[in-house]
């Protein structure tokens, strides 16, 4: 029954169709960058730095090693001393009218830049160290702004050298898949293209009575549906990211970089992610490996989320839809600038920001549980897991109610 299952979800023509275009647009837009970033002149390359974040380091260039050797690992005094010296000396003589800069320069210059705001960054820390002792010398020690405080404040104690210049390369392209929100509709899309027939596809073409009055129908049928829906979910995961993953390993020339702390990545090629003030003391190759498992358990939480409103509703099309509904609800939420009270909760805690994963660790956030302070990730994998457990709970009692009335 298992097989059976697995076939009828894996020969369905349109999830072939929506990968293929999903591969193709990031081929494309991979592609672009990289050559949009070679050739534009240094007017255009500072506009695109500030506006997007998006350091030239992560071309594959040699003379980007070179400057490695000089400048890489994390910032001191001395090299942020003589980063500004030396980027006041290329803005001088930008203002002068010298001609356009050389590859080599554009890139000393791109570096000198990273070290710099490297080292404001590492100035913020520390002033938000200091922000936090203060204010737990000010507030009664039973209160939960101390104990907010003094969490936070040990987490921030923990990171050592977290700000400098990397060769991160291909592991923010990896990060974003396109871009966060994107990366949420393109998954949500398949999962919704290969999962919403599951079980209302049984209903539209009568097919349910049949099954059910198998030897095996009204004791293992979910169970199979279960089954071939989470093999589907591991397959398209792994595979947009094997193929991000490559993509961006051939593209910009190796993994150089995993070993570097969260807090040098670099902004988002499309959003304003940072990550200067995280309090995770991670390496990039373990925030990807976090990063990850916590965006598969986003999807297999969808998983069953869809398959319950493809048994209720019964109908492919509007399983679709209000599927689609429930995950884009808190971004129209957004642009309706309904964000506070009730709404703000239902943001934070839905299916959108449990798939986009980076806003989980860019900052310090916890909530409120009983008087301690309990990180927001946590409450978040908490929430979905229980909720999750009911689904499919819910999912096996209604069908067995649905199999008596057959």
């Amino acid at each position: 029954m298992y097989r059976h299952e697995l076939f009828k979800v894996f020969t369905r023509k349109n999830i072939y169709i929506v990968f293929f275009l999903v591969v193709l647009t990031m081929v494309y837009i991979d592609k672009n960058y990289i050559s949009q970033t070679e050739t534009m002149e240094e007017d255009e390359y500072v506009e695109l730095f500030e506006e997007r974040g998006a350091p030239v380091t992560t071309m594959k260039n040699g003379v980007y090693e070179k400057l490695f050797d000089e400048w890489g690992g994390p910032v001191t005094e001395d090299k942020i001393s003589l980063a500004t010296e030396k980027m006041q000396k290329i803005d001088e003589k930008l203002v002068e009218g010298t001609p356009s800069l050389t590859p080599e320069e554009k890139a000393a210059h791109n570096v000198h830049f990273i070290v710099a705001n490297a080292g404001q960054h590492e100035i913020s820390l520390q002033e938000r160290k200091e922000s936090l002792q203060s204010k737990i010398d000010d507030v009664d020690d039973q209160s939960y702004a101390y104990k907010e405080a003094e969490k936070e404040l040990s987490m921030l104690e923990q990171l050592d050298d977290t700000h400098g210049f990397y060769l991160i390369r291909a592991w923010r392209g990896m990060f974003d898949l396109i871009e966060p929100f994107m990366s949420v509709i393109l998954l949500s899309t398949l999962i919704l293209l290969g999962l919403t027939p599951v079980f209302a596809e049984e209903h539209s073409q009568r097919t349910l009575g049949l099954i059910l009055a198998t030897k095996h129908g009204k004791g293992k049928l979910v169970t199979a549906k279960i089954m071939a829906s989470l093999t589907y979910i591991g397959v398209v995961f792994s595979s947009l990211h094997l193929v991000n993953f490559f993509l961006h390993w051939l593209s910009y020339g190796g993994l150089q970089g995993w070993n570097a702390p969260i807090q040098s990545l670099p902004i988002s090629t499309s959003f304003n992610t940072l990550y200067e003030l995280s309090p995770f003391a991670w390496d990039v190759w373990q925030y990807y490996a976090i990063t990850l498992s916590i965006q598969f358990l986003a999807c297999v939480a969808l998983a069953f989320l869809v398959l319950l409103i493809s048994m209720l509703v019964k109908n492919v099309m509007f399983a679709f839809f209000i599927s689609g509904a429930v995950i884009g609800a808190p971004f129209m939420f957004r642009i309706l600038s309904l964000d506070q009270g009730i709404f703000k909760y239902i943001n934070s805690f839905s299916y959108l920001e449990f798939m986009k994963v980076d806003n989980l660790f860019q900052e310090f956030i916890a909530y409120n549980v009983f008087g301690y302070p309990v990180l927001y990730p946590l409450i978040l994998l908490f929430i979905f897991v229980i909720l999750t457990a009911l689904i499919v709970f819910f999912t096996y009692n209604r069908f067995r109610q649905q199999q008596v009335n057959e």
